[in-house]
């Protein structure tokens, strides 16, 4: 069966995040009009599967003593707050076939041209670009090439799945640091502590970043 479906969700991005999580579409129970669907423990939220492990290995990476996990919509977004992160999507709508969550059952895609507009604008800080599969990677150079933005692809660091992406827009340039991240799908045949490594590495600078921001904030006492 064959259902074309639009994504439930609009992009968080906090004001101040330094990096944007980008991914494919939740599954087939996040996408109906009956939230009645979604099984318990679940979230209507970005990676809100019981089944995705985006949840305990972002927090095992940002936040591993905090005794709280984000249960509701709102800690998510706190917790991303905090963090300086931001998630969005880059499909807009899609054909599921068979309700199947996985992403080789999605088709027909339309793109989501509000957050790729967003990388082409100055009204964030976003400095980083995670991709949580290469399927999501790939449908946003898809996505760029349908929608006939200019960009330059130069960096490029193979072992580390990262580079660096100009894009252009008239005279101005908006440079990012791209990574390509383990797919926290359960389908995905790796450990646990082999996704929290691999999410430890990759987003390092972040971590860097946001403990700098903390000392500056701290008054200092003489």
């Amino acid at each position: 069966m064959l259902e074309r479906q639009n994504h439930p969700f609009q992009p968080y991005i906090p004001t101040d995040a330094l990096a944007l999580i980008i991914g494919t579409a939740p599954p087939w129970q996040f996408c109906v009009e009956d939230q009645g669907n979604l099984r318990e423990g679940e979230i209507a939220f970005f990676y809100g599967s019981i089944h995705n492990l985006f949840w305990y290995i972002i927090k095992a990476v940002f936040e591993p003593d905090n005794p709280r996990w984000p249960r509701t919509q709102l800690q998510c977004e706190n917790f991303l707050k905090r963090q300086r992160l931001a998630v969005g999507d880059i499909l807009q709508s899609f054909v599921r076939q068979d309700r199947k969550a996985s992403d080789d059952h999605l088709s027909e895609f339309t793109f989501n041209r509000g957050l790729l507009s967003k990388l082409q604008s100055s009204s964030h800080s976003i400095r980083y670009l995670y991709f949580t599969s290469h399927f999501a990677h790939e449908l946003f150079l898809k996505a760029l090439k349908k929608h006939r933005y200019i960009y330059r692809i130069h960096g490029e660091d193979r072992q580390n799945k990262s580079y660096l992406i100009t894009l252009q827009k008239k005279h101005k340039t908006y440079q990012y640091t791209c990574y390509i991240l383990n797919s926290p799908s359960p389908r995905i045949n790796r450990s646990l502590a082999e996704m929290i490594a691999d999410y430890s590495q990759k987003f390092a600078a972040i971590k860097t970043n946001n403990e700098i921001a903390k000392c500056e904030e701290t008054p200092k006492t003489y």
